[in-house]
């Protein structure tokens, strides 16, 4: 077999080399997007089946994304080779079966381990996308792919997050080293231009034991890996003599556009380097990796500040920081990071090895911060101590000395979290963070944790499908790191979030508190809800006590069903309820009434903007909110931010909209109830 050497990209070459190299095991391409690792495989593939004449098994984890990827690009890579005649394409079954030989390549998705049967028959196995499998789903592949000699297992995938355990669990658990990028085929040296890869290197040699001759062997490096990006395509940038491949120059300039206002997707999509792939819903969205990270080492001169949070899995997390004053500035830097992953995911385990780091740096003293529900009191021994507790005893017997600073109540989450964002917005001049470049596990926490819908932190649940534990996978040192900058900067954060001056409510003065311990007489009580103001639901639910109303609950939601709004309204429970709305919801609230007697519907209000501005001063004369509703109250304190928020040119008006309508509600109909009937809701 003769292959013309225009067909292929450098990828292709080594594919050539190392398939036919029986003391490979594991082939794995990693890289960039748009470097030809999939089509490449493909064309191999091909050229293997008629050659060798052996059958190939091509997986992806969804079976549904098949046809029109990687089975799309045996189809193309045949009809480029020119050899598409010499094969049956069967798509309903994705299956390609070599006319001469019979051999096939057989196309399945997977969505359980355990269905992976009957792989003796296959020489090779090719996981494209393998970021998107499991590690079970690997293990169980490699297990099952035995009876003949020379299987192999060919990996694709584009490096999305250190944390990934193909980077912890195969990357990181082999001795590499780099190998010459040199392909010699069929006793010919190919031209270095044409070989020329970002990087290609292989594990180490092991000795292992002999089952059946009981001697200690040598066994060879059996796992190579190949690094490419776009720039080793000449389907991209063409062939370096310019004379075959093709320059896609639309493809290039959006990798540069990619460099310039995308750093992060750039290094991960065309460098191909480990990374985290911001979606624009981040919690800490202002974090930048290149901007706030560096070398933070260990200062003797400062304290040492250790965050805790309890939860067991994945791990029990505990950041180490330390807080300069550089010239008027405060400067906090995160020094390090544990993360006590199981069999050490127990209180004392966990402090144990948080002791052993604090030793190895010379401490003895630390200031201890972190979650308040760890100070509750469990069933982890016969005392029925706290975890906060055992943790201090713990670190105390182990000869670390502890000042408790963790706080009674944990701070808002939304403003904890907009706060630190402000920080990294050099919004304070004053305030600096910093995380420790080694700190591979938190930033890309940092960079991971997603807001959910409310503005606190989404963590979403995943399955160990070993284990069957359920376990939210990100927002554990995320949650630490809000615990210790709220209070090494407790002074800036109650400026920050109780006083800002960003909006026409702040004007002359912060919004104002009541106190929720002082014993109230309410003469009049109201819920004034808008059920689809900007696409969302809002309501206010009100007491007056003396001439000041005090703002009990608040809602803010993505637009609900009538059935859930009809719900919260019955929950609030309120004598008088006044739903704003377009006639549409006239029915609506007719019906309501035979479980809310008291509930009435007035018009939407043609010019929002116009009822906000003369309603402002009534809320800082008038209101008062719940501060700890505020603190400890996800939607309270997303309605009030949304509200702290609000000016004339702003998306976020709802919460003002709704409060506003409230006002003008109890303003102009304080003494005549009914005039907040509309006649076309007396016709109903």
């Amino acid at each position: 077999m003769e292959i013309n050497f225009k067909k292929l990209n450098p990828v292709g070459f080594y594919l050539l080399r190392f398939l036919q190299d029986l003391t490979i095991r594991f082939i794995i391409l990693f890289g960039g997007s748009s470097s030809g690792k999939s089509y490449s495989v493909a064309q191999i593939i091909l050229i293997f089946t008629l050659w060798e004449g052996s059958n190939t098994l091509v997986m992806r984890k969804v079976g549904a994304s098949i046809r029109d990827s990687i089975y799309q690009d045996f189809k193309t890579a045949a009809d480029q080779l020119g050899i598409t005649n010499l094969f049956r394409f069967s798509d309903g079954v994705k299956t390609i079966t070599c006319l001469s030989n019979g051999a096939r390549i057989v196309f399945k998705g997977l969505d359980d381990s355990e269905k992976i049967k009957g792989l003796s028959s296959f020489k090779r196995v090719v996981l494209d996308e393998e970021s998107e499998f499991e590690e079970e789903d690997y293990k169980q592949i490699r297990k099952r792919l035995r009876g003949m000699v020379g299987q192999q297992i060919i990996t694709t995938f584009n490096p999305i997050k250190e944390t990934h355990w193909i980077k912890t669990q195969v990357f990181d658990k082999e001795k590499w080293h780099d190998i010459p990028k040199i392909v010699e085929i069929a006793g010919r040296v190919l031209p270095p231009q044409l070989t020329d890869v970002k990087s290609i290197r292989m594990n180490e040699p092991k000795s292992i034991l002999n089952p059946r001759t009981k001697e200690i062997e040598e066994h060879p490096s059996d796992t190579v890996v190949i690094q490419t990006t776009y720039l080793n395509n000449f389907w991209v940038v063409g062939s370096p003599d310019g004379t075959y491949g093709f320059y896609d120059e639309q493809c290039v300039a959006d990798f540069e556009r990619d460099r310039l206002n995308d750093p992060d997707y750039y290094n991960v999509y065309a460098l191909g380097e480990w990374g985290v792939i911001r979606t624009g819903s981040e919690f800490f969205s202002s974090f930048n990796r290149g901007v706030h990270t560096g070398v933070c080492e260990y200062d003797p001169t400062l304290p040492v500040h250790i965050s805790v949070d309890s939860n067991v899995l994945p791990y029990i997390s505990c950041t180490y920081w330390q807080i300069a004053l550089e010239g008027g500035r405060k400067h906090i830097r995160q020094i390090g990071e544990t993360c006590a992953d199981s069999p050490n995911n127990t209180v004392r385990k966990a402090a144990k090895l948080v002791a052993k780091r604090l030793h190895e740096m010379g401490v003895d003293k630390v200031i201890l911060h972190g979650d308040a529900s760890t100070r509750a009191a469990n069933n982890i021994d016969d005392e029925k101590r706290s975890f906060h507790d055992l943790f201090i005893d713990t670190l105390q017997k182990e000869g670390i000395e502890v000042e408790d600073k963790v706080s009674n109540k944990n701070p808002s989450v939304p403003m904890s979290g907009e706060f630190i964002n402000a920080i990294f917005d050099k919004i304070f001049p004053g305030l600096e963070i910093t995380i420790d470049e080694e700190c591979k596990v938190s930033i890309e926490d940092y960079m991971s944790v997603q807001k959910d819908v409310n503005g606190g932190i989404l963590k979403t649940k995943v399955k160990n499908k070993i284990t069957m534990q359920t376990y939210e996978e990100h927002g554990h040192i995320s949650d630490t790191f809000r615990y210790v900058v709220v209070d090494m900067l407790r002074e800036e954060f109650l400026l920050f979030s109780n006083r800002r001056k960003r909006n026409l409510y702040a004007k002359g003065g912060a919004i104002h508190f009541f106190n929720p311990d002082t014993k109230c007489v309410y003469s009049r009580e109201i819920a004034y809800a808008m059920p689809n103001v900007n696409g969302k639901f809002a309501l206010v639910h009100g007491k007056l006590c003396g001439n000041k109303w005090h703002i009990l609950d608040v809602q803010l939601t993505e637009t609900a069903s009538t059935d859930e709004i009809k719900q919260i309204l019955i929950d609030t429970a309120s004598p008088q309820t006044i739903i704003e709305c377009a006639p549409a919801y006239y029915r609506f609230v007719k019906d309501l009434r035979k479980e809310l007697p008291g509930v009435r519907a007035m018009q939407e209000v043609p010019d929002i903007d116009r009822r906000i501005a003369a309603t402002s001063d009534f809320v800082k004369n008038h209101l008062l909110f719940n501060e700890e509703r505020l603190n400890d109250d996800v939607v309270y304190s997303t309605f009030m931010a949304n509200l702290l928020d609000y000016n004339k040119d702003s998306d976020c008006k709802e919460a003002s909209a709704v409060l506003s309508g409230f006002i003008q509600f109890v303003v102009k109909f304080s003494f005549s109830d009914n005039k907040a009937v509309t006649s076309e809701d007396t016709k109903d």
